[in-house]
């Protein structure tokens, strides 16, 4: 027999080499393809979150409640039988955290002439009930807003958990019962402190910056440092939300069970609800460090360099390629809705805190296969002579 009788079709997953619209192609006639796309993860996946902010990927890694409708919904109209003929998708999933996103793939798929919000609020009232329906749906759209640009200017995150708060007092037999609801509600809490705990967090270490700028003595400014440093960021509205994150946490695991919702990640994140989110740690520890050096020279000299670490001095240039929103240096061949499974765009990565450095220096961009990271700098001097360096 030949290999073609032996076959009964072929299976399109994660991080194959070429694109599914080029993969097709590929492939001798008759033989049908199936979908496996990974739409269960938000970083180091084939479709990973775009311009994740650190602070959603240093508190959930790679496996989070991320429903992801709009994301999803340009994916699959990409991937339609028009362009790439194939005969259904069988989602890579670790658990059940993904359902939002089968339920737009299956629905997109099904009826492409429907929009995705239709499509979410049928979802919303087929688990909730038509009572619960449009503020379900929002709550579900809401929360793949909460995660797109920075945390800190995102409007878009309080919106969402009043709409969480309204289910809470509309739908409770609901969420009693709904393990569904119990997630969702859970991550518009988690969003909400996560926000809060990151803007204390900058207000912390800009006073901080601003202090040791200044032109006392050394002693002071590193005194008046430590102090904006070490103050306390979680009130007692804050302390609610957080006990809110793992009252949920808890009625998820006697519902469903812990690891069904999240295989990779049966603590559901709740281990990492307090990982530093900000500079708070590094600078910290920066400051502790030049107070004991014995001269106040050595101090100024320490404090200078801590101060002015992003300062590529006359004529120079920094970039931060990994930033959130997008660095304006760092290029896109193609825009981001054309290319979800990033084969010609960088990929944003960093998902690990680590107190030895600035958080900015521990995220980066990469580029899949054969494409290059590409820069641009603008008013460049064709008479001066650079020195590139790059933190990895």
């Amino acid at each position: 027999s030949t290999w073609k009788e032996n076959i009964d079709g072929i299976v399109f997953g994660p991080h194959v080499r070429v694109p599914l619209t080029q993969f097709v192609k590929m492939i001798p006639e008759g033989f049908p393809i199936r979908q496996y796309p990974d739409i269960c993860h938000i970083a180091g996946a084939q479709f990973a979150l775009n311009f994740l902010s650190h602070v959603w990927a240093f508190t959930h890694q790679r496996q989070a409640v991320a429903p992801s409708p709009e994301f999803m919904d340009s994916i699959v109209r990409q991937r339609a039988n028009g362009s790439t003929p194939t005969i259904g998708v069988g989602a890579y999933s670790e658990g059940v955290g993904d359902d939002w996103n089968k339920a737009v793939w299956s629905g997109v798929a099904f009826q492409p002439y429907r929009s995705v919000k239709n499509i979410v609020a049928d979802y919303a009232r087929y688990y909730f009930g038509a009572d619960l329906e449009e503020t379900a749906a929002g709550l579900i759209l809401g929360l793949e807003q909460n995660w797109i640009g920075d945390p800190a200017e995102n409007k878009e995150i309080t919106k969402t958990f009043a709409l969480a708060q309204k289910l809470e007092k509309d739908g409770k037999d609901v969420l009693a019962k709904s393990w569904r609801l119990q997630a969702l509600v859970k991550r518009a809490y988690n969003d909400v402190y996560q926000q809060r705990r990151y803007v204390c967090g900058l207000e912390s270490v800009a006073g901080a910056m601003s202090a040791l700028q200044r032109t006392w003595s050394a002693d002071h400014r590193l005194d008046e440092a430590r102090k904006s440093l070490e103050r306390d960021c979680v009130d007692k509205k804050m302390s609610s939300y957080k006990k809110r994150v793992l009252e949920l946490a808890s009625a998820i695991n006697k519902t469903l069970g812990a690891e069904v919702l999240q295989t990779q990640d049966k603590m559901l994140n709740i281990q990492l609800i307090d990982e530093p989110v900000s500079d708070v740690p590094f600078l910290l520890d920066q400051v502790k460090s030049i107070k004991k050096l014995k001269s106040d020279d050595d101090k100024d000299k320490a404090i200078a360099k801590l101060t002015g670490w992003t300062d590529p001095g006359k004529d120079g240039f920094y970039a931060a390629l990994a930033s959130v929103p997008q660095s304006p240096n760092l290029v896109l061949p193609v825009s981001l809705e054309s290319d979800p499974a990033r084969y010609i765009n960088p990929t944003v990565s960093g998902d690990r805190y680590h107190s030895s450095h600035w958080i900015s220096s521990q995220r980066s961009v990469f580029e899949l296969y054969d494409s290059s990271v590409v820069v641009r700098f603008e008013g460049l001097k064709s008479s001066a002579k650079y020195k590139l360096r790059v933190g990895w």
